[in-house]
């Protein structure tokens, strides 16, 4: 790729007086909605992490530029924190694959010369990593390339990817050539070195811990909290399933439809509607859902994959157990965070234990997420990874 981004070849080596310039690449409008103040109508996981990432590093003295992939406008802006964002119009015209390479790459490809930045960071694995990591070693940039879900190391795998092949073939292209690889969990690092040889640092999802200010006193009767995307993986149905056998327990369901499956969220919410003891809320802004976890007794995740969930984090963050069939390097067994469960009888019971004995475990999860996730002991960690210390 013959651009400015070439012509102006920059040392991947600092000064210790001057923080690099950092680029996140993204895609999707939430991130932007987060960090200028709009209403944000979804935001994963990703960009619930990116956010808050980008925030404390710029207090921290980074130049950080948001450079946002398929927002769907042309943008140029700067947050209250200083966080440039920029980005171009999404690619609509034409066949798919066509476009890919005569619209999609070219756009890509000038929001990476145009941010100019000496590292660039992913998170998540998709076809964009590999032009990214093309481009940084083509320039002599440092690419870190952030793992988010267990499923991203076997991204080529197309028994388990939904990429497309030219996509596939991308996508493994930046896992093997990242300079640094950053992962979530112990197993996501297992899973990397297993299919590509590949050692990665563990960094784990940050979250401050709620104020004890904001506590506020249990619902009653108890609530169980579900917040997740209305899809298959998820398993929504499985929530109702365990409501229909704990009617003395209020259980709460919000999320919004995926584009993927749009026909699970009216389903599911036509079902809900018919089950006395639960409450169907849909979807709810970000910066809405914190009073929902703060009053329910638990956190009930029933899905099949994930990375490592924010939804556990906020629960934790708040005092409250989480009762899952999913859990990352088995934390919540080995710190005694909640349950990990894994057919609808453990489901049930161990729901009705979490509620009746949600007080107990408020200062041991509590302790745990400023152990281990807390700002104070995930930033300097970020930085180390950033600055190849």
């Amino acid at each position: 790729m013959t651009s400015k981004l070439q012509a102006q070849t920059k040392s991947v080596y600092w000064s210790r007086e001057s923080k690099p310039a950092l680029c996140i690449i993204h895609t999707g409008p939430a991130v932007p909605q987060m960090l200028l103040g709009e209403k944000c109508e979804r935001a994963g996981g990703a960009e619930l992490q990116l956010a808050e990432i980008a925030q404390r590093l710029s207090q921290r003295g980074w130049p950080v530029t948001f450079a946002l992939d398929r927002h769907g406008r042309n943008l140029t802006s700067t947050t209250s924190e200083g966080i440039r964002l920029i980005s171009v119009n999404k690619a609509t015209k034409g066949l798919p694959l066509i476009r890919f390479f005569t619209h999609t790459l070219p756009n890509s490809r000038r929001l990476i010369t145009q941010a100019d930045a000496d590292i660039y960071l992913q998170m998540g694995v998709g076809w964009q990593n590999g032009l990214v990591a093309w481009a940084c070693r083509g320039a002599k940039r440092k690419f870190v390339l952030w793992l988010a879900s267990i499923t991203d190391p076997v991204c080529d795998d197309r028994s388990h990817s939904r990429l497309r092949t030219h996509e596939r073939w991308l996508a493994r292209y930046g896992l093997r050539h990242a300079e640094t690889i950053v992962a979530q969990t112990s197993d996501q690092q297992t899973l990397l070195k297993q299919r590509h040889g590949r050692d990665s640092a563990l960094i784990r999802n940050i979250w401050p811990v709620a104020d004890d200010r904001d506590f506020v006193p249990l619902a009653d009767p108890r609530e169980v909290l579900w917040a997740a995307r209305m899809i298959e993986l998820k398993r929504p149905h499985l929530f109702l399933d365990i409501a229909e056998a704990l009617p003395s327990i209020r259980f709460v369901m919000a999320g919004g439809p995926a584009e993927a499956n749009p026909g699970l969220y009216d389903e599911v919410k036509a079902r809900a509607e018919n089950i006395p003891n639960v409450d169907f809320l849909g979807f709810v802004p970000f910066r809405e859902i914190d009073k929902y976890y703060a009053r329910a007794s638990a956190y009930l995740c029933t899905s099949t994959i994930e990375g490592f969930p924010n939804t556990f984090l906020q629960a934790w963050s708040h005092g409250r157990p989480v009762v899952s069939t999913f859990d990352p390097d088995e934390l919540i067994c080995e710190h005694n965070l909640g349950f990990h469960c894994h057919n609808i009888d453990e489901l049930v019971k161990a729901v009705r234990l979490a509620c009746e004995n949600s007080l107990d475990y408020a200062e041991r999860v509590r302790a745990y997420l400023r152990e281990y996730h807390s700002p104070e002991v995930i930033m300097p960690q970020i930085e180390r990874v950033l600055l190849g210390e």
